[in-house]
């Protein structure tokens, strides 16, 4: 029986004002506190409320919840922080059982097949089977507003033909080629690996909506997860409380409630006020000002959170390599690290984990604030300067405007002249589909960071033009990504090589710069323990304590 090629082993809401919270967040809490009673029920202050409780209903942006009421077959374990000892991270090259209590892999290195644990049911009663995680991947790829089918390549692109029961409780994955079994294992820990229950879903499924996407974006009971939706209040707050049949046991904070509170500055200071115990997306400034605080407990732990710049290279002035070469050498990197971030943002290299097996960098460029190379090449591309370029990006991250300013004040000697554009968020998709912009500033992850294939293509897919943002590919990148596929082990060197390769390619043709790579921007009340960095970004609760 052959193992994993990678680590060689199987596995055996709006609030207006403070006063709405006080009393019941801290005000419970801090009872429980005092009394010598463990801190069972928490609120957090989010910023929005989702616009759908499914992901395969667009749902993007309810990642957090969708992380407490789902589960997956497996997940990366959790581990303390090289950077942060209060801290966990998740080892991104290690298995451990969740809804599958073990997996084996063929000799060959094709087959994947999972072992459920036969005592797992769904938050709707009804027990865990082979048939749910077939119909888990049928609806990714056939509901009409499905998302994760483009996340899921190159590992899973049919599912009915990749997917077999065995038994009630032993599924099978096939794979095209061995090279696909470290980016199929890093894809199916994550949010596109959420299994459903299949009986309750097709019980709400009509000629309309097959798959019950409607129903399930608005009632989100529908997995196995740690947590279930016990209420909400559109716009204001979501409930949730402990699944007492979760796979792993129930967990130990049993009660969240949710509470949308929109402005950032709010949320920290509600949690410096002890009027909420959590609170997420912060301002950098605002988490710096807490982590002074003995009441409360922020992170520096390593992140795959970036602040990128995607550049259309579909139109002048930035159509042109070298004006694009010379963009890199005009962005300030440690003045944007420093008065944006703080200094609670780290420099980075490329567009894979540099502490992966078999990484190599070689020939990859660190980042440096250059006018003067800035300017040399703008006279090789033969561009009248100050070369006018536009900055656009949301409106919903603060920390965007910030760092565009620092840019903007620092562009003149570097031949550009930046002017910013900030808008709603729906207003940047709609421009970026269309390719009108010059700049896109956007503070993102790639969830599967770990999987080369994924990170190497989440922004340049081969031969699907309205996912490719920037325009950007080339015959040579797109070849130097399906020889590392090719070479069997991601995590090998030989396979490490064909990475470098492919990354140098995208460095050559510049049509993204990572400006910085960002610290968690969560903070909790330093009566809580656990928290543990994700690669999607978002907290899991179901391993958080009181201390």
């Amino acid at each position: 029986m052959k193992t994993n090629p990678t680590r060689r082993r199987a596995l055996a809401v709006a609030v207006a004002a403070t006063l709405l919270l006080a009393g019941c967040a801290a005000g419970s809490t801090e009872e429980e506190a005092s009394s010598g009673e463990a801190l069972t029920e928490i609120v957090e202050a989010i910023p929005a409320y989702p616009t759908s409780f499914s992901f395969d209903g667009l749902g993007s942006d309810a990642v957090e919840i969708l992380q407490q009421i789902n589960a997956t077959l497996i997940r990366n374990p959790y581990v303390e922080s090289e950077a942060d000892p209060t801290a966990m991270t998740q080892d991104l090259y290690d298995w451990e059982p969740l809804l599958a209590e073990s997996y084996d892999v063929s000799e060959d290195g094709l087959v994947y097949t999972f072992h459920l644990r036969t005592d797992v049911v769904s938050q709707a009663g009804n027990p865990l089977t082979a048939d749910d995680v077939l119909y888990s991947w049928e609806r990714k790829f056939g509901a009409k507003t499905g998302i994760t089918s483009a996340i899921s390549l190159p590992a899973i692109t049919d599912p009915a033909a990749q997917i077999a029961k065995v038994d009630d409780h032993t599924v099978t994955f096939t794979l095209a080629a061995e090279g696909h079994g470290f980016p199929f294992l890093a894809l199916i820990t994550k949010i596109s690996g959420h299994i459903y229950d299949s009986t309750l879903l097709k019980e709400h499924a009509t000629a309309d909506d097959p798959w019950a996407v409607q129903w399930s974006s608005e009632n989100g009971n529908y997995g196995f997860g740690a947590y279930n939706i016990a209420s909400f209040r559109d716009g204001e707050e979501i409930v949730l409380e402990a699944n007492p049949d979760y796979a792993l046991g129930e967990v130990d904070i049993k009660k969240i409630t949710m509470r949308v509170v929109g402005d950032a500055a709010n949320r920290a200071l509600l949690l410096k006020n002890g009027d909420v115990d959590a609170a997420t997306q912060l301002r950098p400034a605002d988490v710096a000002d807490l982590s002074t605080d003995p009441n409360v407990a922020t992170y520096s732990a390593e992140t795959n959170n970036f602040l990128w710049t995607m550049l259309n290279t579909t139109a002048a002035p930035l159509d042109d390599p070298l004006v694009r070469q010379a963009f890199f050498y005009a962005v300030p990197y440690e003045q944007i690290i420093d008065e944006v971030y703080k200094g609670r943002a780290d420099p980075t290299v490329g567009l894979l984990d540099d502490r992966s097996p078999g990484y190599d960098d070689t020939g990859l460029l660190e980042q440096s604030f250059d006018p003067e190379k800035s300017l040399e090449l703008l006279e090789e591309a033969g561009v009248e300067t100050p070369v006018q370029v536009s900055l656009l990006m949301s409106n919903a991250q603060p920390d965007l405007e910030e760092a565009a300013i620092q840019m903007q004040s620092f562009a003149g000697e570097a031949g550009f002249e930046f002017s910013i554009e900030v808008v709603p968020t729906a207003t940047v998709t709609e421009r970026v589909n269309a390719k009108d912009y010059n700049v896109r500033m956007l503070r993102d992850m790639s969830i599967s960071f770990e999987s080369m294939p994924y990170s190497l293509l989440l922004a340049y897919p081969q031969n699907n033009p309205a996912r490719n943002s920037t325009g950007w590919g080339t015959p040579e990148y797109y070849a130097a990504v399906q020889a590392g596929v090719d070479a069997g082990d991601s995590l090998s060197d030989e396979a490490g090589a064909f990475w470098n390769e492919a990354q140098n390619y995208w460095q050559e043709g510049r049509p993204q710069i990572q400006v910085a790579r960002v610290q968690p921007l969560n903070a909790f009340s330093s009566a809580l323990t656990g928290f543990g960095q994700r690669s999607d970004n978002i907290v899991d609760w179901s391993i958080v304590s009181a201390k």
